[in-house]
């Protein structure tokens, strides 16, 4: 779940060069493609439409036909994350949502799936090359990354970490996309 975590938010934290912040999911049609690389291996994203009015998408750990699926993800149209679902059914929503497109700090409330309510902010600011964010919670400092854009607000590169005091990032790089 940690893996699944940190990709999420690495590829759902995504900002333009013109501080246009919203990733423009309509692009990213069923059967879209991204996947992502970092030392760990590769984790592909698959579009597979909407439900009502939210975008869906499927994860999988590793590429092609014997990829382990490993969880799901729903976003509004701007890219925020509303709700993610582990493999084994585990749910965990942002309400309203998870702030990835905001700039400057936004309040959202993330329920665990055992229903534990957690107040968190998350603080956004563009830079030259994409965005800088920091995310905290009861415990203060929770996740801290940068990412660098391409033109439809998704991650072309980047790091994150999840624990404040860790000195190693986890690197990602985007290595395929393929829109339908």
């Amino acid at each position: 779940m940690r893996a699944l975590t940190l990709v999420l938010a690495l590829f759902f934290t995504a900002n333009t060069v013109h501080a246009d912040i919203a990733w423009q999911v309509d692009r990213f049609g069923p059967g879209s493609v991204m996947v992502m690389k970092d030392r760990s291996g590769a984790m592909t994203h698959v579009a597979r439409g909407t439900e009502g009015n939210l975008h869906v998408f499927d994860v999988y750990d590793g590429t092609g036909g014997s990829a382990d699926f490993v969880g799901r993800y729903k976003t509004t149209a701007r890219g925020d994350v509303v709700e993610t679902v582990a493999f084994d059914g585990a749910v965990t929503r942002f309400v309203p949502n998870r702030c990835n497109r905001t700039e400057g700090a936004c309040r959202f409330t993330m329920i665990h799936p055992d229903g534990f309510a957690e107040p968190r902010t998350r603080v956004t600011r563009a830079t030259r090359a994409g965005l800088h964010y920091r995310e905290f919670g009861l415990d203060g400092l929770m996740a801290e990354g940068a990412l660098e854009l391409d033109g439809n607000g998704a991650a072309k590169a980047g790091w994150t970490t999840d624990a404040p005091n860790e000195e190693r990032k986890l690197r990602v790089r985007r290595v395929l996309v393929a829109l339908k």
